[in-house]
């Protein structure tokens, strides 16, 4: 039977919690976000479904006047090989084109060549890489001391005024950093290209941390997280204020930090040295006008 394509409904829910709760090994987090993204303006979410039962979603979310961003896609597993997948970034491309947008990007890991090869079928091309990094903080001893206990850096991050604004995008706007990460910003595990209006809300929002060597924009991801969608430093100063953001984080009490930055290899390595695991993520994107 072909299946029927469509928007999501409140009572799918129960059916796409059966088949999305096991993912991956850490489990998933689409039905308990479900009933959220149902009632955001700015987003759909498309089932396909076979016998009256949902079997595959995803959603599309408006990220700006002409960007859309892909994610949540799911297919039960007795129904992949069957073009579902595809059908449905179909629906949703033709969901963005209609409410004006011109392109569309997902994200893909590094290591899943199967999706990879999925959305090359379906017409993305492969834009950028962006590495997540991640680090915990408490008691465990800092790898650039041979083993012993943290040492604070000689920096230290303070709030930003509206006098950083302007340095602070000049600094990313030119740098090797916002051209390797095609110049996006991380809203989440979203993305779409960044604005000085985005400096301007961090400012006001006391997000906005600068030093020395750079800046950041440092935002509370969850109780345990501190969130930071934009490093800006030089080569020369990467580790410097990789140094400073994890003082920061831990100064704030937070016992994780999650980074996203640009793959550039001198930033990989300033992160790696400052005790950071890190993982590979490879935005996909597809004209839709």
């Amino acid at each position: 039977m072909t299946a029927l394509i469509r928007s999501a409904r409140p009572d799918d829910h129960d059916a796409i919690r059966a088949f999305t709760t096991d993912t991956f090994t850490w489990g998933d987090y689409v039905a308990d976000s479900f009933a959220g993204w149902l009632t955001d303006p700015d987003a759909e979410v498309a089932v396909a479904v076979v016998d009256d039962e949902p079997v595959a979603l995803a959603r599309a979310v408006m990220m700006s006047a002409t960007e859309g961003w892909m994610h949540g896609a799911r297919v039960h597993t007795d129904h992949r090989r069957k073009g579902l997948a595809t059908r449905l970034n179909d629906h949703l491309c033709d969901w963005v084109a209609e409410r004006g947008g011109l392109v569309v990007r997902l994200m893909i890991e590094a290591w899943n060549e199967p999706a990879q090869r999925q959305v090359e079928l379906a017409g993305y091309r492969l834009v950028c890489t962006w590495t997540n990094a991640v680090r915990g903080l408490g008691s465990e001893p800092d790898p650039g001391t041979n083993g012993g206990r943290r040492v604070p850096g000689d920096e230290q991050l303070v709030v930003g005024t509206p006098a950083e604004i302007e340095p602070a995008w000049v600094a990313w706007s030119t740098s090797q950093l916002a051209r390797a990460g095609r110049n996006l910003y991380p809203r989440g595990w979203l993305m779409r290209r960044m604005l000085r209006s985005d400096l301007e809300d961090a400012v006001d929002q006391k997000r906005l941390l600068h030093g020395p060597s750079g800046w950041i924009v440092a935002e509370h991801e969850d109780d345990d997280t501190m969130f930071v969608p934009l490093l800006v430093a030089t080569d020369d100063d990467a580790y410097r204020m990789v140094r400073a953001v994890v003082d920061r984080a831990d100064r704030r009490d937070y016992t994780r930090i999650r980074a996203m930055v640009p793959t550039i290899e001198w930033m990989t390595d300033a992160l790696a040295r400052g005790g950071f695991d890190l993982s590979e993520e490879q935005i996909w994107a597809k004209t839709v006008a």
